[in-house]
C-alpha cells in the first residue's frame, strides 16, 4: 500500500513537472512593442504563399511587404516577411494566436528580424499588426482582431474575416506614428539617463 502510495505521488509529481503545451501570449504594452521592433512600416501584404522549412517539420507563410512609409528605422521598399502557420502539399498547420498574412491588406506592422535569416516577422505576435482603413473619409489604424485559429478559441468565430468595428480603438496613422515616436524616443532618454 505503502509502495502504491509512493509510486503515486511520484507520477503526480512528474505530471505537474512537464511543461503544458498549449501557448501562452502575454500582452505587452504597446511602448514596449514599439521600443523592441526593429522596424515600423506602413505597407500593403502582397501575394501570399506556403512552404516547409529545411527540416520539413514547420510550414511558413512568405509575403511580401510593399513600404509606402518607414515610421521606425530605414530599409527598402520591400521587404519578405515570414509566419509561421500555412499549407502546404496538403498538410495545413495553424499557429494559434499568431498573425495571418492576407494579400491586398494594407497594415502598420512592427517588425523584428528573423535570427537565421534577411526575412521579418511580425513582433510581439498579432500586437504588431494594424490594419488600415479608411473610416469616416480618414485613413485609420486599428490592432488587426484575426490571428491564427480565432475560430477554434471559441464557439464561434468572434469576428470576420475582415471586419473591423469601425471606432474600436481606432487610432489616426497620425496619432499611432506619434505614439511610436514617443515611445522610441523615451527609449533613448532613458538609456543615456543611464550612462
Amino acid at each position: 500500500m505503502v509502495r502504491r502510495s509512493l509510486v503515486l505521488s511520484f507520477l503526480l509529481i512528474a505530471a505537474l513537472a512537464i511543461p503544458m503545451s498549449a501557448s501562452q501570449f502575454i500582452e505587452l504594452p504597446f511602448d514596449q512593442v514599439a521600443r523592441e521592433a526593429t522596424l515600423v512600416v506602413r505597407g500593403t501584404v502582397g501575394p501570399v504563399s506556403s512552404a516547409w522549412n529545411d527540416d520539413h517539420d514547420v510550414i511558413f507563410s512568405y509575403a511580401s511587404v510593399q513600404v509606402k512609409q518607414y515610421i521606425a528605422g530605414e530599409g527598402p521598399s520591400v521587404l519578405t516577411l515570414r509566419e509561421v502557420g500555412g499549407t502546404a502539399d496538403g498538410y495545413t498547420q495553424v499557429a494559434i494566436g499568431f498573425p495571418t498574412l492576407r494579400e491586398g491588406q494594407e497594415v502598420v506592422l512592427f517588425l523584428s528580424q528573423w535570427e537565421d535569416s534577411a526575412d521579418w516577422r511580425i513582433h510581439a505576435y498579432n500586437q504588431g499588426k494594424y490594419v488600415v482603413r479608411e473610416i469616416h473619409n480618414r485613413e485609420m489604424a486599428t490592432a488587426d482582431p484575426v490571428t491564427q485559429g480565432h475560430e477554434r478559441t471559441a464557439g464561434t468565430p468572434r469576428v470576420q474575416t475582415d471586419a473591423i468595428a469601425e471606432n474600436a480603438g481606432a487610432l489616426t496613422l497620425d496619432e499611432l506614428t506619434a505614439m511610436v515616436a514617443d515611445a522610441r524616443v523615451a527609449n533613448r532618454e532613458t538609456a543615456r539617463s543611464r550612462e
